[in-house]
């Protein structure tokens, strides 16, 4: 059938009555699923750690497939993102298109019905839109950092190791030499509730630095030879000190039950 025997327009402008029904049309937010996803990682994790008697030779396993799927869940997750950024674009580029068509009416009716004017089709447009790629590089988080330096860190808690800004980039860490105190360098006890200092990454128990900080609006950091000035607005949660010393106490509990056992075989 020729255009011009269309009894209806192929396509007319966005009418500006139905402009709340288009500002309906979205992708599914998805973002509670992916949040639910990633704390099951952290319960998964939990669970290992605090598994009975769990050793190097049957974590790193787990802990690699875990890695695998955490960085596949964080590569479906940019692709959502990415697919809602390429449909908000498309609407705009549709509403952009269409608001600059003439209203249809009886003077433009049979123009846009022969073809004469043309108004944008949003199937379309969306089966003609160009697909971004979403970035291939997995955002580093407090969980994948974890997950990195969990079998190190079982096999020592104390054991030194390399600042991680991309965790996703490095498959093989190479750990350092000397060791990492698990106490406060101010309360000389063991971390409760170890904070890391956002600006030069010094750690210390949260009833330690506040008493240290107590009074004061900033001032210098309490680990010797530190330049930086630090106020409590600098120290956020550390997740791998806390792990330290939860693996440490854990291993330390196996040491106490290991010499109770053979206390007892000797008797």
């Amino acid at each position: 059938m020729a255009q011009d025997d269309n009894p209806i327009p192929k396509s007319v402008p966005l009418h500006q009555q139905a402009g709340k029904y288009f500002h309906t049309l979205h992708t599914q937010d998805l973002s509670n699923l992916y949040q639910q996803c990633y704390k099951q990682f952290d319960e998964t994790i939990n669970q290992l750690v605090d598994s009975p008697s769990p050793s190097t030779s049957n974590i790193d396993k787990p802990i690699a497939d875990l890695t695998n799927i955490y960085k596949l869940l964080s590569t479906h997750e940019a692709e959502s993102n990415s697919f809602h950024n390429d449909i908000q674009n498309l609407k705009n580029t549709f509403k952009i298109q269409s608001d600059a068509c003439p209203q249809i009416d009886l003077s433009t009716w049979d123009k846009y019905r022969t073809g004469e004017i043309t108004a944008p089709q949003l199937s379309e447009l969306y089966l003609n839109m160009p697909a971004t790629e979403p970035s291939v590089a997995v955002n580093s988080t407090a969980t994948l950092k974890i997950l990195k330096v969990l079998p190190y860190i079982w096999n020592d808690p104390t054991c030194v190791i390399p600042d991680l800004q991309n965790p996703a980039d490095e498959d093989d860490l190479q750990i350092e030499g000397g060791k990492f105190e698990l106490t406060c360098p101010i309360t000389c006890k063991p971390y409760e509730t170890p904070l890391i200092s956002k600006k030069c990454n010094h750690v210390f128990d949260k009833d330690g630095i506040q008493n240290y900080l107590q009074g004061y609006t900033t001032r210098d950091c309490p680990q010797a030879a530190c330049s930086q000035v630090v106020s409590m607005r600098d120290f956020v949660r550390d997740p791998i000190m806390e792990l330290r010393c939860r693996i440490a106490r854990i291993k330390d509990s196996q040491e106490q039950d290991k010499r109770n056992n053979q206390a007892i075989d000797v008797l």
